[in-house]
């Protein structure tokens, strides 16, 4: 017949024989603290050299400067230069753009006369 008092009983045992397990345990931890020490060493990662750093620097400038010698070939851009203006273009250019200047000029030396003549 199945009682209360009797599986009490048997919990309490299994969690002494537990206690006791623990209590090995501990001890175990103890004794190979003790041998290795008790700080726990924190694993730093080492820093690097400024030459290797710089290496490192370079070699992945390279990788990169491969990728997009790789990406303009495919684009079609390789090999391609910009046109340029004829000296004629270049002449016009100037041209339009003194003449421009000239009416700037000339609008601001109107209004300057103008304002001298009120006074």
């Amino acid at each position: 017949m199945f009682t209360y008092k009797e599986t009490l009983a048997a919990m309490r045992r299994e969690r002494a024989s537990m206690q006791a397990e623990i209590d090995k345990l501990d001890q175990a931890i103890a004794a190979l603290q003790s041998l290795t020490g008790n700080s726990v060493a924190a694993k730093t990662k080492p820093g690097l050299s400024a030459i290797a750093r710089r290496r490192i620097s370079q070699a992945q400038k390279k990788r990169w400067a491969k990728v997009k010698q790789a990406n303009n070939a495919s684009a079609g851009n390789s090999g391609k230069t910009k046109p340029k203006i004829s000296a004629q273009g270049l002449r016009n250019i100037v041209e339009a753009q003194r003449r421009r200047w000239a009416k700037v000029r000339a609008a601001a030396k109107k209004k300057g006369k103008a304002a001298s003549g009120k006074i």
